[in-house]
């Protein structure tokens, strides 16, 4: 936790889960529409494997899916890779209408067999699956080679980081998403003094919304220096996977 008098800013929030909150840019854009279209059922596929480095907007996706397919009347699952390692979790999930399981560079060899009996239970019953990782399925390292077939069955998309003029639009509209304003000076120092990903991002935009608000002061750079000391960005740094 980072403190400020009266405030604190967690750095365990959940993902968000909107499709239309995700921050485009070139870079981008084509993955975004594919995981849209491909829960809207205007892709043939069942299967899609997405990933990218950390901070890309893989979580986002996976629970803007899972919130789009929920709001049609499925049944939905999300499952981080950590959960898929624990005995007896993948039991009955063939189930569910759209199965997501996360961070899949996390999953166990003992998992592998596991998982690999999952997703012919869900193909078998026509059900879709949608995985994420921080690296591509060659370089997962599984042991069993079945699965990795298994997992490159279906549509495979990459997600890049955000460039600089994206990374820019996206604090700034951040900021006045909160009906908040801030100078070219101060979107300029953050992304220099911050780590250069959404999810810290957004969690420096609330705490400065409150402080602005409990203070009532506008967000300038002698107001985030007064926040944030190197202590609390080393902490935030240190806090990404």
């Amino acid at each position: 936790m980072l403190h400020h008098p009266q405030l604190t800013l967690s750095l365990d929030t959940a993902p968000a889960t909107s499709f239309d909150s995700f921050h485009l840019d070139k870079g981008n854009e084509l993955v975004h529409s594919a995981v849209s279209a491909f829960v809207r059922a205007e892709l043939e596929d069942v299967q899609l494997y997405l990933w990218g480095e950390a901070g890309t907007g893989k979580s986002h996706l996976l629970t803007a899916a899972c919130d789009l397919y929920n709001k049609q009347g499925y049944r939905v699952a999300y499952l981080p890779g950590e959960l898929v390692n624990q005995s007896g979790s993948l039991e009955g999930m063939e189930s569910f209408d759209l199965l997501c399981i996360d961070d899949l560079q996390r999953l166990d060899h003992a998992a592998e067999v596991e998982l690999f009996h999952l997703i012919n239970r869900v193909r078998a019953a026509g059900n879709k699956l949608l995985f994420a990782a921080d690296r591509s399925i060659d370089s997962l390292g599984l042991a069993l080679k079945d699965l990795q077939t298994r997992l490159a069955w279906g549509l495979m998309y990459k997600l890049d980081p955000l460039a600089d003029d994206g990374l820019k639009n996206a604090l700034r509209q951040e900021i006045e998403n909160r009906s908040l304003d801030a100078s070219d000076e101060v979107i300029s120092y953050v992304l220099k003094r911050f780590p250069r990903r959404m999810s810290i991002l957004k969690q420096v935009v609330d705490t400065l919304d409150n402080v602005s608000l409990l203070e009532q002061r506008k967000i300038t750079v002698p107001l985030i220096k007064s926040v944030f000391g190197e202590a609390e960005r080393a902490e935030l740094a240190g806090r990404i996977r």
